[in-house]
């Protein structure tokens, strides 16, 4: 049982106020944000495709109705 804390002893060891933490805690914000962005990127762009779609089905479904009624 004498190693039983070392995971906690790592996590103390990267928690503690260094230079290198810092910078290793810079990389990891800056990695989330440009995750983030992506995926609301991706989420936006979702969003638009789905109006897209939507927008040309209204005009295709007026179009078809245009013809059936012009043909009786």
């Amino acid at each position: 049982m004498e190693n039983a804390s070392l995971s906690s002893d790592v996590w103390n060891d990267v928690t503690t106020s260094s230079p290198t933490t810092h910078y290793l805690a810079h990389i990891r914000d800056l990695a989330l944000k440009i995750v983030y962005i992506i995926i609301g990127t991706v989420g936006v762009l979702d969003n638009l495709f789905v109006i897209i779609v939507f927008v040309l089905f209204v005009k295709i479904t007026d179009k078809v109705s245009n013809i059936d009624v012009n043909k009786r």
